[in-house]
């Protein structure tokens, strides 16, 4: 999975370990309805936010905005109590399987699309605020 860039060889190891973690993470979530342990979260949002400043310094702005948008969430959930319905992990699920597709395709992630994932966690957050999930 070489790019031929050291620096960008890094990023795509390290991000996809981070994935990983984040993935593992979101799952362990759903099994917590009422609220989730902070320690949980914070790791995930971690995670998240490592991705959105490596795939920055690196001028990957597909994987910048998609982590961004799930780092957003996770903020949410950690500073602000937003309840991670199923429909909150789903679309977070998603848009972290969007992000290992880009991290692995990483030379042409600027020109893919990750409009579905972005508006996917919109709507979660929209329906879980107003009490829909």
């Amino acid at each position: 999975m070489s790019t031929g860039d050291r620096l960008l060889d890094i990023f795509q190891e390290e991000t996809l370990e981070r994935l990983d973690n984040i993935e593992s993470g979101l799952l362990e979530l759903e099994n917590y309805s009422d609220g989730c342990p902070p320690e949980l979260i914070n790791s995930i949002f971690r995670d998240a936010h490592s991705v959105k400043a490596g795939s920055n310094l690196l001028k990957l702005y597909r994987i910048e905005e998609l982590s961004h948008k799930l780092e957003n969430v996770l903020e949410m959930i950690r500073s602000e109590g937003l309840i991670p319905t199923e429909l909150i992990i789903t679309a977070s699920l998603e848009s972290v399987d969007k992000l290992r597709s880009l991290t692995e395709d990483v030379l042409n992630s600027n020109e893919k699309s990750i409009r579905l994932q972005k508006t996917m966690l919109e709507v979660s957050v929209q329906r879980a605020l107003s009490n829909e999930s």
